[in-house]
């Protein structure tokens, strides 16, 4: 009785006979060696190379200063002290770079005001011109920060693949073709495009975003992992080779983190127990002026008091659960990486609305 096998196999490269590595998923392949990429088919392939502007030493500074950076601005400098760095880690990972023209369709409404005074502001728009969208060629690209990555990659110039140019570090094999590549820059845009649109509507009625593309080239990227330990614990930061900077890092939570965590929370407990309080009171007082008639919009006061100390209460127990994990994810700018079902987010969202 025969298994199936699955996984990695091992081929020769077809221009200098060494042997190889090759994942079951692969679809386009680089020889580690020689640099000679073709299809799984066969064919050769001439591809493109974004020039890396980083070396170990330089993704060191790079890293230990972003770190001083945002360390100072979230969980305290005091970090930085002790913390060790491991050896900046090359990687190439492939891409396409689809180009071609675009043409947008949104229409919408704005909602502005309240009660009596509400209106419905329309938003409608026809958009069209030249894009330029980067696509991972991973099926399952888990890589810490690697979507960060693909959206930094800026239209700087290219030079052609040669294997002298990686500086020996691992190049990653493509599992999509340039026909899949095609439809998840049209996918990736037009999802993009329609979160940036519902932070400006109330209301997104209908949406279309298409890509007319002219082509669509393989090219490798430098992505650079630099792993950090502190207090035994193992941290990472992500860095583009591309553009030269931070893309995303982990810190750990420090006592100061999660003590300011505390009072934040003690406050929205605190604030949101007094507006409990005073609903009793603002209910009463809306009932007499209902009695005489006179209540008008009067009635969101009580609604509104109660929503607010209902999200103070839940603020107060996510920042504590916040100020008990053991480490933060910060973006570039040295902000803490917020959770989309967060208090902040439901804030703002009823906020617009």
């Amino acid at each position: 009785m025969s298994k199936k096998t699955t996984g990695i196999k091992q081929y020769r490269c077809k221009k200098c006979d060494a042997p190889y590595p090759l994942g079951a998923d692969d679809v386009i392949a680089t020889c580690p060696y020689c640099g000679y990429t073709f299809t799984i088919d066969g064919s050769e392939i001439k591809h493109l190379i974004l020039p890396n502007k980083l070396n170990e030493k330089s993704a060191h500074s790079t890293v230990m200063q972003w770190l001083e950076f945002a360390a100072k601005k979230t969980v305290g400098k005091g970090v930085v002290k002790t913390i060790e760095l491991e050896k900046p880690r090359l990687q190439w990972f492939p891409v396409f770079r689809v180009e071609g023209d675009y043409e947008s369709f949104h229409f919408g409404y704005k909602q502005e005001g309240s009660g009596d005074s509400r209106k419905y502001r329309r938003i409608e728009n026809r958009d069209s011109g030249r894009c330029i969208e980067w696509v991972i060629a991973r099926r399952h690209a888990a890589t810490f920060g690697i979507d960060e990555f693909v959206l930094s990659l800026e239209d700087t110039p290219t030079q052609s693949f040669t294997i002298d140019k990686t500086d020996n570090a691992p190049v990653l094999n493509s599992e999509i073709d340039d026909t899949d590549s095609i439809r998840r820059a049209k996918r990736n845009r037009k999802d993009r495009d329609r979160v940036e649109l519902l932070e400006k509507m109330s209301k997104l009625l209908d949406h279309s975003f298409e890509i007319i593309p002219e082509s669509s080239v393989y090219t490798h990227a430098p992505y650079w992992l630099v792993r950090y330990t502190y207090q035994k614990g193992t941290f990472r930061v992500a860095v583009s080779g591309a553009t030269g900077k931070v893309l995303l890092g982990e810190l750990p939570v420090t006592k100061r983190y999660r003590v300011k965590k505390w009072f934040i929370s003690v406050f929205m407990l605190i604030f949101g127990s007094l507006f409990f309080q005073v609903l009793p009171y603002v209910l009463y007082i809306f009932f007499q002026g209902s009695s005489s008639g006179d209540a008008g919009d009067a009635w969101l006061i009580p609604i509104g008091i109660l929503v607010l100390g209902v999200f103070l209460w839940v603020g107060s127990v996510i920042t504590i659960g916040g100020s008990l994990k053991y480490e933060i994810q910060v973006n570039a700018k040295g902000e803490e990486c917020r959770d989309p079902f967060s208090i902040d987010g439901a804030i703002k969202r009823i906020g617009g609305k």
